[in-house]
Protein backbone atom coordinates (compact mmCIF):
# COMPACT_ATOMS: atom_id res chain seq x y z
CA UNK A 1 0.00 0.00 0.00
CA UNK A 2 1.58 3.36 -0.99
CA UNK A 3 2.65 5.43 2.00
CA UNK A 4 0.76 8.45 0.64
CA UNK A 5 -2.50 6.54 0.99
CA UNK A 6 -1.72 5.88 4.64
CA UNK A 7 -1.24 9.54 5.43
CA UNK A 8 -4.95 10.24 5.34
CA UNK A 9 -7.01 9.73 8.47
CA UNK A 10 -8.02 6.11 8.90
CA UNK A 11 -11.51 4.87 8.12
CA UNK A 12 -13.89 4.02 10.90
CA UNK A 13 -14.80 0.34 11.33
CA UNK A 14 -16.72 -0.99 14.35
CA UNK A 15 -15.80 2.24 16.12
CA UNK A 16 -12.07 1.75 15.44
CA UNK A 17 -9.95 4.36 13.64
CA UNK A 18 -6.68 3.39 11.98
CA UNK A 19 -4.01 5.94 11.09
CA UNK A 20 -0.25 6.21 10.54
CA UNK A 21 1.56 6.21 13.86
CA UNK A 22 3.77 8.98 15.12
CA UNK A 23 5.97 8.39 18.14
CA UNK A 24 3.55 9.97 20.62
CA UNK A 25 0.49 8.03 19.44
CA UNK A 26 2.45 4.79 19.30
CA UNK A 27 3.79 5.19 22.84
CA UNK A 28 0.28 5.95 24.10
CA UNK A 29 -0.68 2.41 23.08
CA UNK A 30 2.31 1.01 24.97
CA UNK A 31 1.23 2.91 28.08
CA UNK A 32 -2.13 1.09 27.86
CA UNK A 33 -0.55 -2.33 27.20
CA UNK A 34 0.52 -5.07 29.59
CA UNK A 35 3.43 -3.87 31.81
CA UNK A 36 5.54 -6.73 30.41
CA UNK A 37 5.43 -4.86 27.09
CA UNK A 38 6.44 -1.49 28.52
CA UNK A 39 9.65 -1.42 26.46
CA UNK A 40 7.86 -2.00 23.11
CA UNK A 41 7.91 1.71 22.42
CA UNK A 42 8.41 3.39 19.06
CA UNK A 43 12.14 3.76 19.74
CA UNK A 44 12.44 0.01 20.38
CA UNK A 45 11.39 -0.72 16.80
CA UNK A 46 13.02 2.31 15.16
CA UNK A 47 16.39 1.62 16.80
CA UNK A 48 16.85 -1.32 14.45
CA UNK A 49 14.54 -0.59 11.51
CA UNK A 50 15.32 3.11 11.12
CA UNK A 51 13.65 4.65 8.07
CA UNK A 52 12.34 1.24 6.96
CA UNK A 53 9.83 1.30 9.82
CA UNK A 54 6.17 1.95 9.06
CA UNK A 55 3.57 1.85 11.79
CA UNK A 56 -0.19 2.08 12.27
CA UNK A 57 -2.09 2.95 15.43
CA UNK A 58 -5.67 1.88 16.10
CA UNK A 59 -7.88 3.86 18.47
CA UNK A 60 -11.43 3.41 19.64
CA UNK A 61 -14.28 5.83 19.00
CA UNK A 62 -13.63 7.51 22.36
CA UNK A 63 -9.98 8.09 21.40
CA UNK A 64 -8.54 5.46 23.72
CA UNK A 65 -5.67 3.37 22.29
CA UNK A 66 -6.26 -0.16 21.07
CA UNK A 67 -3.15 -1.45 19.30
CA UNK A 68 -0.08 -0.49 17.29
CA UNK A 69 1.44 -2.34 14.35
CA UNK A 70 5.13 -1.65 13.54
CA UNK A 71 6.19 -3.12 10.19
CA UNK A 72 9.22 -3.66 7.99
CA UNK A 73 9.25 -5.47 4.65
CA UNK A 74 11.50 -8.43 3.76
CA UNK A 75 11.56 -11.59 1.65
CA UNK A 76 10.87 -15.10 3.00
CA UNK A 77 11.35 -17.70 0.27
CA UNK A 78 9.27 -16.70 -2.76
CA UNK A 79 7.10 -14.24 -0.83
CA UNK A 80 7.65 -10.64 0.18
CA UNK A 81 6.28 -10.33 3.68
CA UNK A 82 5.49 -7.71 6.25
CA UNK A 83 7.43 -8.41 9.42
CA UNK A 84 6.80 -7.06 12.89
CA UNK A 85 9.92 -5.09 13.71
CA UNK A 86 12.01 -5.22 16.88
CA UNK A 87 15.61 -4.76 17.96
CA UNK A 88 16.01 -8.12 19.69
CA UNK A 89 14.63 -11.29 18.18
CA UNK A 90 12.53 -12.86 20.98
CA UNK A 91 10.67 -9.59 21.56
CA UNK A 92 9.01 -8.94 18.20
CA UNK A 93 5.53 -8.63 19.58
CA UNK A 94 2.82 -5.99 19.20
CA UNK A 95 1.68 -3.52 21.84
CA UNK A 96 -2.01 -4.14 22.49
CA UNK A 97 -4.14 -2.40 25.11
CA UNK A 98 -4.54 -4.67 28.10
CA UNK A 99 -8.33 -4.26 27.95
CA UNK A 100 -8.58 -4.92 24.19
CA UNK A 101 -11.47 -7.28 23.49
CA UNK A 102 -11.32 -10.15 21.03
CA UNK A 103 -14.08 -8.69 18.85
CA UNK A 104 -12.28 -5.35 18.71
CA UNK A 105 -9.04 -6.98 17.55
CA UNK A 106 -10.84 -9.11 14.99
CA UNK A 107 -12.53 -5.99 13.63
CA UNK A 108 -9.12 -4.32 13.46
CA UNK A 109 -7.62 -7.13 11.39
CA UNK A 110 -10.65 -7.10 9.09
CA UNK A 111 -10.20 -3.44 8.18
CA UNK A 112 -8.98 -2.83 4.64
CA UNK A 113 -6.19 -0.48 5.77
CA UNK A 114 -4.76 -3.15 8.02
CA UNK A 115 -5.14 -5.91 5.45
CA UNK A 116 -3.35 -3.77 2.86
CA UNK A 117 -0.68 -2.69 5.36
CA UNK A 118 0.14 -6.26 6.39
CA UNK A 119 -0.39 -7.76 2.95
CA UNK A 120 -1.14 -11.41 2.15
CA UNK A 121 1.72 -12.67 4.36
CA UNK A 122 3.01 -11.23 7.60
CA UNK A 123 5.35 -12.45 10.29
CA UNK A 124 5.03 -12.20 14.06
CA UNK A 125 8.10 -13.37 15.90
CA UNK A 126 10.16 -14.82 17.18
CA UNK A 127 8.03 -14.35 20.26
CA UNK A 128 7.57 -16.25 23.52
CA UNK A 129 4.59 -18.58 23.78
CA UNK A 130 3.54 -16.87 27.02
CA UNK A 131 3.61 -13.39 25.45
CA UNK A 132 0.62 -11.57 26.99
CA UNK A 133 -0.79 -10.38 23.65
CA UNK A 134 -0.18 -13.51 21.59
CA UNK A 135 -3.40 -15.50 22.24
CA UNK A 136 -5.62 -12.56 21.33
CA UNK A 137 -3.57 -11.70 18.23
CA UNK A 138 -3.62 -15.26 16.93
CA UNK A 139 -7.36 -15.61 17.48
CA UNK A 140 -8.12 -12.24 15.87
CA UNK A 141 -5.96 -12.93 12.81
CA UNK A 142 -7.58 -16.36 12.35
CA UNK A 143 -11.07 -14.88 12.61
CA UNK A 144 -10.09 -12.25 10.02
CA UNK A 145 -9.00 -14.90 7.52
CA UNK A 146 -5.28 -15.46 8.08
CA UNK A 147 -4.00 -19.02 8.50
CA UNK A 148 -1.02 -19.22 10.86
CA UNK A 149 2.10 -21.28 10.18
CA UNK A 150 4.10 -21.83 13.34
CA UNK A 151 7.63 -23.07 13.86
CA UNK A 152 9.20 -23.66 17.26
CA UNK A 153 12.75 -22.45 17.79
CA UNK A 154 13.29 -24.07 21.19
CA UNK A 155 12.63 -22.94 24.75
CA UNK A 156 13.83 -20.14 26.92
CA UNK A 157 15.24 -20.76 30.38
CA UNK A 158 13.90 -18.98 33.45
CA UNK A 159 14.59 -18.21 37.07
CA UNK A 160 11.51 -18.14 39.26
CA UNK A 161 12.88 -16.38 42.34
CA UNK A 162 9.81 -17.02 44.47
CA UNK A 163 9.95 -20.73 43.68
CA UNK A 164 13.70 -20.95 44.23
CA UNK A 165 13.56 -19.20 47.59
CA UNK A 166 10.50 -21.16 48.71
CA UNK A 167 12.67 -24.28 48.61
CA UNK A 168 15.34 -22.75 50.83
CA UNK A 169 18.01 -20.04 50.59
CA UNK A 170 19.10 -18.98 47.14
CA UNK A 171 21.89 -19.05 46.17
CA UNK A 172 22.28 -22.43 47.85
CA UNK A 173 24.84 -22.76 50.62
CA UNK A 174 27.13 -24.74 48.31
CA UNK A 175 26.85 -22.03 45.62
CA UNK A 176 27.67 -19.33 48.15
CA UNK A 177 30.80 -21.24 49.17
CA UNK A 178 31.82 -21.63 45.51
CA UNK A 179 31.33 -17.91 44.94
CA UNK A 180 33.56 -17.06 47.89
CA UNK A 181 36.29 -19.29 46.41
CA UNK A 182 35.88 -17.62 43.01
CA UNK A 183 36.12 -14.21 44.61
CA UNK A 184 39.29 -15.09 46.53
CA UNK A 185 41.00 -16.40 43.38
CA UNK A 186 40.01 -13.38 41.34
CA UNK A 187 41.11 -11.02 44.11
CA UNK A 188 44.57 -12.59 43.95
CA UNK A 189 44.80 -11.23 40.40
CA UNK A 190 43.70 -7.71 41.30
CA UNK A 191 41.10 -5.67 43.12
CA UNK A 192 37.53 -6.69 42.23
CA UNK A 193 35.01 -3.94 41.55
CA UNK A 194 31.51 -3.99 40.10
CA UNK A 195 29.38 -1.36 38.42
CA UNK A 196 25.60 -1.62 38.13
CA UNK A 197 23.99 0.94 35.83
CA UNK A 198 20.73 1.57 34.03
CA UNK A 199 20.53 2.89 30.49
CA UNK A 200 20.15 6.37 31.98
CA UNK A 201 23.70 6.42 33.33
CA UNK A 202 25.20 3.90 30.92
CA UNK A 203 28.38 5.44 29.45
CA UNK A 204 30.45 4.94 26.28
CA UNK A 205 33.20 3.62 28.58
CA UNK A 206 30.78 0.94 29.84
CA UNK A 207 30.02 -0.10 26.28
CA UNK A 208 33.73 -0.11 25.41
CA UNK A 209 34.35 -2.42 28.36
CA UNK A 210 31.55 -4.75 27.21
CA UNK A 211 32.98 -4.80 23.68
CA UNK A 212 36.42 -5.69 25.05
CA UNK A 213 34.97 -8.56 27.07
CA UNK A 214 33.24 -9.87 23.94
CA UNK A 215 36.51 -9.72 22.00
CA UNK A 216 38.23 -11.72 24.72
CA UNK A 217 35.41 -14.22 25.24
CA UNK A 218 35.07 -17.72 23.85
CA UNK A 219 32.50 -16.35 21.41
CA UNK A 220 35.27 -14.55 19.52
CA UNK A 221 36.40 -17.91 18.14
CA UNK A 222 33.14 -18.84 16.41
CA UNK A 223 32.97 -16.04 13.86
CA UNK A 224 29.72 -14.40 12.76
CA UNK A 225 27.64 -16.90 14.75
CA UNK A 226 28.77 -15.09 17.90
CA UNK A 227 26.63 -12.02 17.00
CA UNK A 228 28.37 -9.72 19.54
CA UNK A 229 26.09 -7.03 20.91
CA UNK A 230 28.76 -4.39 21.54
CA UNK A 231 31.93 -5.33 19.67
CA UNK A 232 29.98 -5.02 16.42
CA UNK A 233 29.43 -1.27 15.74
CA UNK A 234 26.09 -1.80 13.97
CA UNK A 235 24.60 -3.91 16.76
CA UNK A 236 26.02 -1.59 19.40
CA UNK A 237 24.35 1.32 17.63
CA UNK A 238 20.96 -0.36 17.95
CA UNK A 239 21.20 -0.42 21.74
CA UNK A 240 22.58 3.09 21.89
CA UNK A 241 19.67 4.40 19.82
CA UNK A 242 17.12 2.51 21.92
CA UNK A 243 18.61 4.05 25.06
CA UNK A 244 17.98 7.53 23.67
CA UNK A 245 14.36 7.00 24.73
CA UNK A 246 14.42 7.86 28.45
CA UNK A 247 11.65 5.38 29.26
CA UNK A 248 13.51 2.49 27.61
CA UNK A 249 16.80 3.63 29.13
CA UNK A 250 15.27 3.38 32.59
CA UNK A 251 14.38 -0.27 31.91
CA UNK A 252 17.85 -1.25 30.65
CA UNK A 253 20.42 -2.72 33.01
CA UNK A 254 24.16 -3.16 32.66
CA UNK A 255 26.32 -5.02 35.20
CA UNK A 256 30.10 -4.98 34.89
CA UNK A 257 32.90 -6.66 36.84
CA UNK A 258 36.49 -5.45 36.75
CA UNK A 259 39.57 -7.25 38.09
CA UNK A 260 42.59 -5.06 38.62
CA UNK A 261 40.81 -2.37 36.60
CA UNK A 262 40.39 -4.68 33.59
CA UNK A 263 36.93 -5.63 32.28
CA UNK A 264 36.26 -9.24 33.28
CA UNK A 265 32.51 -9.90 32.84
CA UNK A 266 29.23 -8.20 31.98
CA UNK A 267 25.48 -8.79 31.89
CA UNK A 268 23.04 -6.68 29.90
CA UNK A 269 19.30 -6.68 29.38
CA UNK A 270 15.97 -5.01 29.94
CA UNK A 271 13.44 -5.24 32.75
CA UNK A 272 9.68 -4.69 32.54
CA UNK A 273 6.58 -5.98 34.28
CA UNK A 274 8.57 -7.76 36.98
CA UNK A 275 10.59 -9.76 34.42
CA UNK A 276 14.31 -9.32 33.91
CA UNK A 277 15.25 -10.25 30.34
CA UNK A 278 18.92 -11.21 29.97
CA UNK A 279 19.92 -10.21 26.45
CA UNK A 280 23.66 -10.81 26.71
CA UNK A 281 26.24 -11.91 29.25
CA UNK A 282 29.87 -12.82 28.76
CA UNK A 283 33.30 -12.96 30.39
CA UNK A 284 36.93 -12.49 29.37
CA UNK A 285 38.85 -15.73 28.95
CA UNK A 286 41.80 -14.06 30.67
CA UNK A 287 39.91 -14.57 33.91
CA UNK A 288 37.72 -17.46 32.79
CA UNK A 289 39.19 -20.21 34.96
CA UNK A 290 38.04 -18.34 38.07
CA UNK A 291 34.41 -17.90 36.98
CA UNK A 292 33.93 -14.10 36.83
CA UNK A 293 30.84 -14.44 34.63
CA UNK A 294 29.03 -16.72 37.04
CA UNK A 295 30.10 -14.65 40.04
CA UNK A 296 28.73 -11.47 38.46
CA UNK A 297 25.47 -13.15 37.46
CA UNK A 298 24.86 -14.33 41.02
CA UNK A 299 25.39 -10.77 42.26
CA UNK A 300 23.13 -9.36 39.53
CA UNK A 301 20.33 -11.87 40.12
CA UNK A 302 20.45 -11.50 43.91
CA UNK A 303 20.05 -7.74 43.57
CA UNK A 304 17.11 -8.21 41.21
CA UNK A 305 15.40 -10.72 43.50
CA UNK A 306 15.89 -8.47 46.53
CA UNK A 307 14.21 -5.62 44.59
CA UNK A 308 11.17 -7.78 43.97
CA UNK A 309 11.80 -8.98 40.42
CA UNK A 310 9.69 -12.12 40.04
CA UNK A 311 11.42 -13.84 37.17
CA UNK A 312 14.51 -13.79 34.98
CA UNK A 313 14.08 -14.79 31.36
CA UNK A 314 17.47 -16.04 30.20
CA UNK A 315 16.71 -16.82 26.57
CA UNK A 316 17.76 -20.04 24.90
CA UNK A 317 21.19 -21.62 24.54
CA UNK A 318 23.38 -23.76 26.80
CA UNK A 319 21.40 -25.08 29.77
CA UNK A 320 24.49 -26.40 31.58
CA UNK A 321 25.57 -23.48 33.78
CA UNK A 322 22.07 -22.03 33.74
CA UNK A 323 20.53 -25.12 35.32
CA UNK A 324 23.39 -25.27 37.80
CA UNK A 325 22.40 -21.79 38.96
CA UNK A 326 18.73 -22.77 39.22
CA UNK A 327 17.22 -22.06 35.79
CA UNK A 328 14.47 -24.30 34.45
CA UNK A 329 12.90 -24.70 31.01
CA UNK A 330 10.34 -22.01 30.32
CA UNK A 331 8.17 -20.83 27.45
CA UNK A 332 8.58 -21.96 23.86
CA UNK A 333 10.06 -19.54 21.34
CA UNK A 334 7.66 -19.32 18.40
CA UNK A 335 7.93 -17.84 14.92
CA UNK A 336 4.64 -17.30 13.10
CA UNK A 337 3.63 -16.52 9.53
CA UNK A 338 0.07 -15.38 8.89
CA UNK A 339 -1.08 -16.15 5.34
CA UNK A 340 -4.41 -15.21 3.72
CA UNK A 341 -4.17 -17.34 0.58
CA UNK A 342 -4.69 -21.09 0.94
CA UNK A 343 -2.46 -21.76 -2.08
CA UNK A 344 0.30 -19.53 -0.74
CA UNK A 345 -0.07 -21.10 2.69
CA UNK A 346 0.49 -24.56 1.21
CA UNK A 347 3.56 -23.34 -0.69
CA UNK A 348 5.11 -21.64 2.32
CA UNK A 349 4.36 -24.39 4.83
CA UNK A 350 7.37 -26.56 4.00
CA UNK A 351 9.76 -23.61 3.69
CA UNK A 352 8.68 -22.15 7.02
CA UNK A 353 8.73 -25.35 9.07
Amino acid sequence: MPRAMLMRAGQQGAGIAVAPAGREAFDAVVAAADPQHAFLRHAWYAADAGERLDALVATRADGSPLAAIPRVRRRVGPARVSEIAGCYWPFRSLPVAVDAGQEELTSLFEQQEVRSFLGPVWRLGPVYSDDPALPRLRAAAAAAGWKSLTRTLGHCFEFDFAGLRADGPWPRTSSQASNRRRERKLAALGEISCRFASGRDWTPADRDAMAKIERESWLAGIGEQAAPKFDDPARRGVWERAAEDPAIAAMMFCSLMFVGGEPAAFAFGIEAGGIRHCIANSYSQRFGQHGPGKLLLYKDFEMAADRGVAKVNWGSGDLGYKSEMGATEGAEILDLLFVRSKILSTGLKRIWR
